[in-house]
């Protein structure tokens, strides 16, 4: 029987899972390291979860075990095209306008980052926005040498997942359209496996948004539904840090409900029809908030 968790041992837990990974757990959520930590607590043989805490926080073992309790705590809620108006502006906004500037030699790539990709569903629904795009202008074969896709998440179980590709009829029936089923998977008998040509656009990395130090410029960031499970501290932080990893002029997608105001001042708030999204400010007029 998995013993109950005391006040001390929720404030530890939930300070040790903030220090790894920023994500702050409020008073109410104490059920939530309780039940989600359970198994992981049988498995480390710990008798309380105060002992899974100094197991957690001082072992030799402390970063695969705290990496462990972060992915059972993280919430992988996701969808094929989630809620629509990212893809819907990435279709009739963005990509005419990045076609139109390969097309007069301004650019020769377009780089994505999909920010807490999860299992996978966010990147490969804009892998398949680019690929329907370009379709029609016959250009599907080509455009996977000019788009790139990097897809992140926190959680290795997670990873693994978007990683293989695989999906079962209930991840497939949480927004997939038939028409991309017919034409970007391929059906087994209790599974189906997203096709190559779509997985080829895009590579899959471990990313803690906390500490996680990028490389290259991006010109579309998906930071969706992850600033919800942030400090206001680690929001402000993460948003000018989005800003410093956008080209410039790059394009910006919150989840319903996130926003940039508050936090910062280095993004413009854009609307079509009824989508918002944002854009980095030109350097003259950025300013940290």
């Amino acid at each position: 029987m998995t013993p109950r968790l005391t006040e001390l041992e929720f404030k530890l837990l939930r300070d040790l899972i903030y220090e790894h990974c920023g994500i702050f757990l409020t008073d109410n959520k104490a059920y939530l390291i309780e039940s989600r930590l359970a198994n992981l607590l049988e498995e480390s043989r710990s008798s309380t979860f105060g002992e899974f805490y100094l197991k957690a926080k001082n072992s030799t073992q402390a970063g695969q075990l705290c990496m462990q309790m972060v992915d059972a705590i993280t919430t992988n809620e996701t969808s094929w095209f989630r809620d629509q108006y990212p893809y819907h502006v990435l279709r009739e906004r963005i990509l005419p306008e990045y076609d139109r500037e390969i097309v007069e030699g301004k650019r020769k790539r377009i780089n994505i980052w999909s920010a807490a990709c999860s299992t996978g569903q966010e990147p490969y629904s804009t892998a398949i926005t680019v690929l329907d795009f370009y379709s029609v202008l016959n250009k599907d074969s080509t455009c996977r040498n000019w788009v790139h896709i990097l897809a992140t998440d926190i959680s290795p179980t997670s990873l693994a997942v978007a990683n293989e590709g695989k999906y079962d009829a209930a991840s497939i029936n949480r927004g997939l359209q038939q028409k991309h089923l017919d034409r970007y998977f391929k059906q087994n008998t209790n599974y189906w496996k997203i096709d190559d040509r779509v997985k080829a656009m895009i590579s899959f990395k471990t990313c803690n948004l906390k500490s996680s130090v990028m490389a290259e410029k991006y010109d579309i960031i998906f930071l969706r539904n992850v600033m919800i499970y942030f400090s206001d501290s680690l929001k402000r932080e993460l948003l000018n840090r989005m800003a410093e990893l956008l080209a410039p002029n790059g394009y910006l997608f919150l989840g319903t409900g996130e926003t940039t105001g508050g936090y910062t001042t280095r993004f413009e708030m854009v609307g079509f029809q009824k989508a918002i999204y944002y854009r980095k400010k030109s350097t003259g007029s950025q300013a940290s908030g």
